[in-house]
C-alpha cells in the first residue's frame, strides 16, 4: 500500500502528539540532571578553589612570618657581629696627630726601567732589604711554597739571585752584626721569635734566641737592628697575635692599643730588657751610625720616636722619649739609616681621613675591626700622588728627599746603598729603586 503525502503527514502528526511529550520530558530530565551535575561540579571547584586560596594565604602568612623572624634574626646577628662581638683588640680612644705641612724637599720618582729594578723571580712580598759586601739581600716569600708560608733570604747582584737561607713562617726582618752573624725576626702561627744564624752555617742552622718575655710569648715581631757594641734590638709590633705582620699593623691602626715594644738582647749576658713601650705599631727600627740613638717608627701615631740606645723601660711620648719627626703624611713602617746619618722612612699607607676623624669613636672603629680583612683593606691604601718614602737628616732635622711612585703600593722595606734607595713593595716580585 502506497502512502500518500497526506497520510505521511498525518502519521507524523500522530507520532509527534504521542511520542513528542515523552521525548521532551526525557530531554528536560537529561538537561536538568546535566545542570545539577554541572552545578555540583562548579560548587566542588569553588570549594576547592576557596580551600586552595585559604591554604595559600595561610602558607604565605607563615612564610612572611618566617621571613620576618629570619630577617630579624639575621639583623640581630649582624648587629652582634659588628657591634657587640668580643674581639681580642678592642679599640682605644686617642687624639689624631696633626698634619705636617709641605717640607719643600727634593722630589725623586721610582725608576721605571729595568736598571732600576732587581728581579727576584718567583719570590714575592719583600719584607726587608739589606746590603752587605756590595750585594743586596732581601727577605721574601717563596712563591712556589706560599701555602706552606715559607720565607727565604735571597741574595742578588742585580743579574742573578740565590736563596741562602730558608725559614718556616714570615721572615719579617734581618740584620748583620759585626761578627758577620745574621739576626732574624721570624713570625709563625706559634708566635714570634728572634733568631740567629752563625756566619759559618747560613742555610743550615737557625737558632731561636728569644721566644718569650717574662714567660709570655712574643707578639708579632717586626724589625731587628744589630748595634756596633754587639747588642741586638728588636721590635714587637703589638702584643696581640695575628696572621702575619701586615694584618697586625692594620689591626693596630684601627685599634690603637699602644702595646708595641722595643727590646734589646745582650748576647754576652743572654739577657732581654725593654727599651721602649706604648708604641701604637712598632713597625720599624734604625740605629744612628755610632749606635747611640735608636729610632722607632710609630705606625698609628704617624711619627718616629728617638731614644737613647742605652735607655731602658721608657714609654712612647714620656720622659726621655721625644718625637723626632711627627705629623707624617702617611703611616710609617720600615726605617733605614744611611752612613751619613740620613734616616729613610717608608710608608705602609697614606693617612686615612676617615680613621683619624673617628679617632675618638671606638664604636665605628670597632665595627671596622669586626668587619673582616676584606673591608679593612679597602680603608687603607697608598694613592698615586702620595709619597712612598722620605729622607730626613738626623743632624738638623731637615727634610732632604721625597720619593714618589705612581701606583707603587705599600712600602714594606727600604735600604739606601751608595747612590740608590732600594724599596720592597707589598705583593711585588721585584725590588724597586730610586736615585738619591
Amino acid at each position: 500500500m502506497r502512502i500518500g503525502l497526506v497520510e505521511f503527514l498525518l502519521i507524523l502528526a500522530i507520532a509527534s502528539l504521542t511520542v513528542g511529550p515523552q521525548v521532551a520530558l526525557f530531554v528536560d530530565r537529561w538537561l536538568r540532571r546535566a545542570n545539577r551535575a554541572s552545578a555540583k561540579a562548579a560548587r566542588r571547584r569553588a570549594a576547592y578553589a576557596a580551600q586552595a586560596a585559604a591554604e595559600r594565604d595561610a602558607l604565605l602568612k607563615r612564610f612572611r612570618t618566617a621571613s620576618t623572624v629570619f630577617g630579624v634574626g639575621i639583623l640581630l646577628a649582624l648587629v652582634y657581629a659588628l657591634v657587640f662581638r668580643p674581639i681580642d683588640t678592642p679599640p682605644q680612644s686617642y687624639t689624631a696627630p696633626d698634619i705636617r705641612q709641605d717640607t719643600g724637599a727634593a722630589q725623586t720618582a721610582l725608576a721605571a726601567d729595568n736598571k732600576g729594578t732587581l728581579n727576584l723571580g718567583e719570590y714575592q712580598g719583600v719584607d726587608c732589604i739589606r746590603t752587605q759586601d756590595g750585594l743586596v739581600y732581601a727577605a721574601a716569600y717563596d712563591g712556589a711554597a706560599l701555602k706552606k708560608r715559607k720565607s727565604d733570604l735571597v741574595r742578588t747582584d742585580g743579574g742573578h739571585y740565590a736563596a741562602i737561607l730558608s725559614v718556616d713562617g714570615e721572615l719579617t726582618s734581618f740584620a748583620f752584626d759585626g761578627n758577620g752573624d745574621l739576626w732574624l725576626t721570624v713570625q709563625t702561627t706559634a708566635g714570634g721569635s728572634l733568631c740567629r744564624a752563625a756566619h759559618d752555617s747560613w742555610g743550615t742552622a737557625v737558632e731561636q734566641v728569644v721566644t718569650q718575655i717574662d714567660g709570655a710569648a712574643l707578639g708579632v715581631v717586626s724589625a731587628v737592628e744589630a748595634a756596633p757594641d754587639g747588642k741586638v734590638y728588636f721590635a714587637v709590633a703589638a702584643a696581640a697575635a695575628a696572621d702575619g705582620l701586615e694584618n697586625i699593623l692594620r689591626t693596630e691602626l684601627l685599634a690603637h692599643t699602644g702595646t708595641g715594644c722595643v727590646y734589646v738582647y745582650d748576647p754576652a749576658a743572654r739577657t732581654v730588657q725593654k727599651v721602649l713601650g706604648g708604641v701604637a705599631g712598632a713597625a720599624g727600627l734604625a740605629l744612628s751610625p755610632d749606635g747611640s740613638t735608636l729610632y722607632v717608627s710609630d705606625l698609628a701615631s704617624r711619627c718616629v720616636w728617638s731614644v737613647a740606645a742605652d735607655a731602658r723601660d721608657l714609654t712612647a711620648g714620656g720622659k726621655h722619649c721625644q718625637s723626632f719627626v711627627s705629623g707624617l703624611p702617611g703611616y710609617p713602617g720600615a726605617l733605614a739609616m744611611d752612613a751619613d746619618g740620613t734616616l729613610y722612612i717608608g710608608y705602609r699607607w697614606a693617612r686615612s681621613n676617615w680613621l683619624e676623624k673617628n679617632a675618638g669613636s671606638t664604636l665605628l672603629r670597632g665595627i671596622a675591626l669586626r668587619a673582616g680583612r676584606n673591608l679593612q683593606e679597602k680603608l687603607f691604601g697608598l694613592p698615586a700622588d702620595a709619597p712612598c718614602a722620605e729622607a730626613v737628616d738626623t743632624a738638623d732635622g731637615s727634610w732632604k728627599r721625597v720619593v714618589s711612585g705612581k701606583g707603587a703600593g705599600s712600602v714594606t722595606a727600604l735600604c739606601p746603598a751608595e747612590s740608590r734607595l732600594y724599596l720592597g713593595l707589598a705583593g711585588s716580585e721585584k725590588v724597586r729603586s730610586a736615585n738619591l
